[in-house]
């Protein structure tokens, strides 16, 4: 009889255990989503079960390691608090919470993070009040469990029963993640959201969110890849067609990247006390005109940077190319201006820490001569704590001024300027635009009173190559559009960021570009197009000799005039979505994958004859 009772209290305290262990799981899934600024109660029941398997996964493979569950979930509960205050102060600047390809960039981000101010709301406090409370609740939970139970004689670590429970629990967990990565059940329709990750995670939880895109961000050999599949492919543009302008003497070239240069125009009507992009919009002489889609907004500068060098997509590369992928020399833009006529060397301008997304390391693989960072400027004009457009733009002139005669300058400019957050308070700046249509943000008045010194500082520069005798070619696009407060997008677009449409969101993708020369190119307006074909409508403008692969682009973009990660039209002006699977334009897409493949991936099985200038 003594027997059995003691039976049923070691039962009933293994079930009180596991309701425990299951009610702290969904309180870190419930606080986590406040940190997301966001309510649990928003989220259908499915969803909810499956982030809590998800933590509970988590939790359960510390209890298997400390073989303690109150000690494993208070581990548990501070990690996921940590997790949830960087996610609220993430948001704050960008728009959406971590996700996996940020580990990757983590060195870069803390270089940026200083310049940011931090606020906190009622969804922060209640998120640190219910993590605080949920450790309290661990906490207590020994004094309740021996009030009703009985104090239990702790056994050693290496207790055969903890042991055997352990290497269960470890076998359960194991089970449990390979079922996941072969199978789609679990997260079917989950990472389908591609082109907004504030949506996907508003959708489908933190946790269920980023694990199914950790999940996608492994490259695979594309179904159906062979070298000889792409050499058929690119061997179809041999024949050079494209640079009719061949035979001028070599341009100089100026690539501008500027950061979160953006037309918030495109975004629907509003009205300012100034235009900020006067200047940009008188341009029409030798001037070709336009908007390319970008794969990133808010952030990720270099996915832009190395869409334009390479001609590749992002919308085959779930991660972060200069962290994770370049890891050898790779043919681009560069190298192929290089090997023509006239170009002795390459130089990069980055007017700010050069580690950041390890330029340092990548741009000598990107055929790269030398490298401009922030220590190479002197006594530079500062807006806000960046280096100024205008002061960049002087670094470009005075290269020029000291280029070796009888050369030509090839320069590519990333600048700093824009960059978030716009909620600097200093005197030092005037923020002399403001939005006049209705009652806009700090940050919208202070990134137009920024963009309109891009505008000023870009005249500057177009007037003085206009006045060089020597030919010149310059290209400035923007790299992403700013991250604002949802308020700015519901008063021009009539609607919450969350409740966009597929339409709406490529709309915060949209920026502008602009070719320039101080001698005579066809004047062009392109509507369309997507900054991975960037480069090679802009040799072709430069009259420079192109790649098959630049080539075999140019055919591409006439049939998909814009490729992003975000998503693709084709040229009937139709937006599609990039998991699609049975459109007529999929093949084409096919195709385009496995030449980025065998580009980016199949060093030994290179086709450089391609990618390279013959």
């Amino acid at each position: 009889m003594e027997a059995e009772k003691k039976n049923v209290k070691s039962n009933t305290k293994v079930i009180a255990r596991t309701i425990f262990f299951i009610i702290i799981s969904c309180f870190e899934f419930i606080y986590l989503e406040f940190f997301m600024r966001k309510s649990f109660l928003e989220i259908t029941y499915t969803i909810f079960i499956k982030n809590v398997i998800l933590i509970m996964l988590v939790n359960l493979i510390l209890l298997c390691l400390m073989h303690r569950l109150r000690s494993a979930l208070i581990i548990s509960c501070i990690l996921f608090l940590i997790i949830g205050a960087a996610n609220y102060f993430v948001i704050s600047f960008r728009g959406y919470g971590i996700v996996f390809m940020d580990f990757f960039a983590v060195k870069t981000a803390a270089g940026v993070a200083g310049g940011y101010k931090y606020k906190i709301d009622l969804y922060f406090i209640i998120g640190l009040f219910c993590g605080l409370a949920s450790i309290v609740l661990c906490l207590i939970s020994k004094f309740a469990e021996e009030k009703y139970f009985g104090k239990e004689l702790k056994k050693p670590y290496f207790y055969r029963g903890h042991i055997i429970a352990s290497l269960s629990g470890l076998a359960v967990s194991v089970l449990f993640i390979i079922w996941i990565n072969i199978d789609a059940a679990f997260f079917r329709g989950v990472s389908s959201v591609t082109w907004d990750n504030s949506k996907g995670i508003n959708d489908y939880g933190y946790v269920l969110y980023f694990v199914a895109n950790a999940g996608s961000a492994k490259i695979e050999k594309p179904v159906g890849y062979s070298v000889q599949k792409v050499d058929e492919i690119l061997s179809a543009y041999e024949e050079d067609k494209y640079t009719t302008n061949i035979g001028r003497q070599n341009p100089n070239i100026i690539m501008i990247m500027n950061e979160s240069y953006s037309d918030l125009r495109v975004l629907g009507d509003f009205t300012s006390s100034e235009n900020v992009m006067s200047f940009y919009d008188s341009l029409k002489e030798n001037t070709i005109k336009g908007y390319v889609q970008s794969s990133v907004y808010g952030g990720y500068t270099a996915n832009s940077e190395f869409e334009f060098l390479t001609g590749c997509s992002k919308v085959f590369l779930p991660g972060n190319p200069y962290l994770q992928y370049m890891k050898n020399y790779l043919p681009s833009i560069i190298s192929n201006i290089k090997v023509q006529e006239g170009y002795e060397e390459a130089v990069a301008i980055h007017p700010y820490n050069g580690s950041g997304y390890n330029r340092v390391s990548v741009y000598p693989l990107l055929y790269f001569d030398k490298f401009y960072t922030i220590d190479d400027f002197d006594d530079a004009l500062m807006i806000r704590n960046y280096i100024s457009d205008l002061s960049d733009y002087k670094k470009i002139e005075e290269l020029y001024e000291k280029k070796k005669n009888g050369t030509s300058l090839c320069v590519f400019n990333v600048t700093m300027q824009n960059h978030s957050a716009y909620d600097y308070g200093g005197d030092d700046f005037v923020q002399d635009v403001k939005v006049t249509s209705f009652e806009a943000p700090m940050s919208a008045n202070q990134y137009l009173s920024l963009m309109k010194q891009s505008d000023e500082a870009l005249e500057q520069l177009i007037t003085y190559f206009g006045n060089v005798d020597e030919p010149v070619i310059i290209l400035l696009f923007g790299d992403h559009q700013p991250h604002l407060s949802d308020i700015f997008y519901v008063n021009v677009m009539g609607k919450d960021p969350l409740n966009f449409t597929h339409e709406d969101t490529m709309k915060k993708y949209k920026v502008p570009f602009m070719i320039w020369a101080n001698y005579d190119i066809p004047e062009m307006t392109i509507e369309k197009t997507s900054i991975n074909y960037l480069s090679s409508l802009f040799l072709d403008a430069a009259g420079l000799k192109m790649s098959d692969y630049n080539r075999y682009l140019m055919e591409l973009h006439d049939k998909l005039p814009v490729v992003s990660a975000v998503g693709y039209y084709d040229n009937e002006g139709g937006l599609h979505e990039v998991s699609e699977k049975d459109s007529e334009y999929s093949e084409l897409l096919k195709e385009y994958e496995m030449v980025q493949y065998n580009y980016l991936f199949d060093k030994e099985n290179r086709l450089n004859e391609h990618y390279m200038v013959q």
